[in-house]
């Protein structure tokens, strides 16, 4: 129990609840499960909203091919996926 300041009374004090924590812990457990069943599905290709492939790595490797066709003078062709 946690006493409220300048308690005198029993009802003064609350109670300290742990719902919050126990639903933090369920939620963890579900996410960890969802996770690693989505990698199952999702390609190596897939890089946003997933743990160590953001859309930054995407984006650096997007520059890379485009600064390597511009020093080849090629064309580079670049798809939108829906």
């Amino acid at each position: 129990m946690e006493k409220k300041s300048g308690a005198q009374e029993c009802v003064d004090f609350r109670t300290i609840s742990l719902v919050s924590h126990a639903s933090k812990i369920v939620l963890k457990i579900l996410t960890r499960r969802l996770e690693s069943k989505a990698e199952s599905y999702l390609g190596r290709d897939q890089n946003g909203f997933r743990r160590g492939c953001g859309t930054r790595d995407a984006i650096a490797a997007m520059r890379v091919l485009c600064d390597r066709s511009l020093e080849h003078n090629s064309k580079v062709c670049l798809l939108r996926g829906l």
